[in-house]
C-alpha cells in the first residue's frame, strides 16, 4: 500500500472536489475530505479485460482506499462534501 498524490484538484463552489491521479496501483491511499456526503472514483483507461474494468474506492476518516481492476491506472476521485 503506497499514498498517491493528486496530479490536479478543482472544486465547484465549495461542494464538490475533483481529485485526479496519473498512477494508481490496488491498495493505494490518499488523504483527502473527511466524512463525505458521497464519493466515487472512475479510470480513464480502455479495459482490456472484464477484470480489468472499473475501480473500487473506500473511505474511512479522510484516508480513501482504491481497488483498481488493474495498477497502474489513471483515477478521477469526486467527493461531495
Amino acid at each position: 500500500m503506497a499514498a498517491v498524490t493528486a496530479a490536479s484538484t478543482s472544486s465547484a463552489q465549495g461542494i464538490f472536489k475533483v481529485f485526479k491521479f496519473s498512477s494508481v496501483d490496488d491498495a493505494d491511499t490518499f488523504t483527502g475530505p473527511a466524512s463525505p456526503k458521497a464519493f466515487w472514483a472512475m479510470v480513464t483507461a480502455d479495459p482490456t479485460t472484464n477484470t480489468s474494468a472499473g475501480i473500487n474506492v473506500t473511505e474511512s476518516s479522510g484516508t480513501y482506499t482504491f481497488y483498481p481492476g488493474v495498477d497502474s491506472l489513471t483515477v478521477t476521485l469526486f467527493v461531495v462534501e
